[in-house]
């Protein structure tokens, strides 16, 4: 199903993912444990977006998706 997201969703979902992701950027990590950087930096997200870790991390995911499926001509932005 990762090659439909975009396709279904409305342009304020898509607003959402890439606030998500923007603040997902911004955040501090750990830059020696890659691992450790990526949850961290999700924890971030949760706590700017007032969410739960499970829905922030799925906001990035969409978004990275998202990005991937336009790059491949899947969908349009």
């Amino acid at each position: 199903m990762p090659e439909q997201r975009g396709k279904q969703a409305t342009p304020d979902v898509k607003a959402e993912w890439a606030r998500a992701y923007d603040i997902y950027l911004n955040a501090p990590g750990d830059r020696y444990d890659k691992k450790n950087d990526r949850t961290k930096r999700i924890d971030h997200v949760a706590r700017e977006m007032k969410l739960t870790r499970k829905q922030a991390k799925r906001r990035v995911r969409n978004y990275e998706a998202w990005q991937r499926n336009i790059k491949k001509g899947l969908v349009t932005p």
